[in-house]
């Protein structure tokens, strides 16, 4: 055999190796995409701050599409953001509701820049676009 052929011989052995020692849920996630392999060097420092984001699931109170259609009917910014104060949403919650209204936020925002942006993108953008079109 040639040296890559080995190698990757070797590296599929114990990734095998490595996946006979998971327990059925761990396998479960990695198989559903809710976990994923990766490679530490050693003396490398893991936090385990990663596992329990993985373990919890967040769910939104109303499904994404439906909140977008209810911010289209919005008038003006007060009130969409007042209507997403009122959904009682948790960081993480709004965090995935940007996400999935397709809507850039960083890490660092707080949950009212997040609102700020959320209304910002769908509300404002629509409402300023009305405003030079002579639409309302």
């Amino acid at each position: 055999m040639t040296e890559p052929v080995d190698r990757t011989y070797d590296m599929l052995q114990r990734i095998g190796e490595f996946l006979k020692k998971l327990s059925q849920e761990q396998y479960d996630a990695l198989v559903a995409g809710e976990a994923r392999l990766e490679v530490v060097l050693k003396g490398a420092r893991v936090s385990g701050g990663g596992a329990k984001k993985a373990a919890a699931s967040v769910v939104l109170p109303l499904p994404a599409d439906q909140v977008a259609a209810d911010l289209r009917n919005l008038d003006d910014r007060q009130s969409a953001t007042r209507y997403l104060e009122d959904l009682k949403l948790g960081k993480p919650q709004l965090v995935l509701l940007a996400q999935e209204l397709n809507v850039k936020i960083t890490s660092r925002q707080t949950m009212p820049q997040i609102r700020e942006l959320i209304v910002a993108q769908k509300v404002g953008s629509r409402l300023t676009t009305d405003a030079i079109l002579g639409r309302r």
